[in-house]
């Protein structure tokens, strides 16, 4: 059984259970408001961020289908520790916290899967934060091009690039010069996003040689937690 009917199969259990449909720009939740959902993103994807008290804006995650929404917060009680808005049109199927969180007998088996997928992610949120900060940027950005080849995921503009990236604007244009010299990437058609394109995959490729070696998937939350 896949993944998303395994989560299925348990919300179906749960007579709260609805299905949404969402357009890109919606917000699932903010940062600091109450979240009464667990919910299972079923198609589409959604960036998890959090804006910081410096102006700046924080990106977690980019979620694909499989993955859930609410996990930490049914655990913790909180309020919505990020922001989650959908960059392209959605589904999602949702239960309430409170109904599992005063019947944990009935959905125990629940409970331990996402316990389970939480161990995952706090692994890879390690794994990631480690790489981020230990690799130059011209090589985050190399793994960035090689990765992000789905137009949905790119970012906007240079601006937001920066952001995802934790670096200044300045220090972003020279890494993204520097790729240029190397024959890495290019200047974009008119239209295209954030103003650079692919240009040599095995540039980029040998340039991001030791983010590429590490395990993990940067910044993507995987489809399927830790098995049973």
């Amino acid at each position: 059984m896949s993944h998303i009917s395994r989560i299925k199969s348990f919300f179906s259990e749960n007579p709260s259970m609805i299905g949404r449909r969402w357009k890109k720009g919606e917000y699932l939740c903010m940062e600091g408001l109450d979240l009464e959902r667990l919910s299972l993103l079923i198609s589409g994807r959604c960036r998890v961020f959090r804006d910081l008290n410096n102006g700046r804006t924080v990106l977690y995650r980019i979620y694909v289908p499989g993955s859930i929404i609410g996990d930490i917060e049914l655990f913790s009680e909180g309020e919505a520790s990020c922001s989650v808005q959908f960059i392209t049109d959605a589904e999602t199927v949702s239960v309430t916290m409170d109904s599992i969180r005063t019947n944990k007998d009935r959905y125990s088996r629940l409970i331990f899967y996402l316990g389970r997928g939480l161990a995952r992610k706090l692994h890879e949120n390690s794994l990631s934060e480690a790489l981020n900060t230990s690799y130059p940027l011209e090589v985050r950005l190399a793994h960035y091009y090689l990765t992000f080849t789905d137009s949905d995921l790119f970012a906007s503009n240079l601006g937001q690039l920066a952001e995802w990236m934790g670096s200044s604007y300045r220090h972003l244009t020279r890494s993204l010069a520097a790729l240029s010299l190397k024959g890495g990437i290019r200047r974009s058609k008119e239209g295209a996003v954030a103003g650079w394109e692919v240009f040599n995959q095995n540039v980029l490729r040998e340039i991001a040689i030791p983010m590429l070696e590490e395990e993990g998937r940067i910044l993507f939350e995987p489809g399927e937690p830790l098995g049973e």
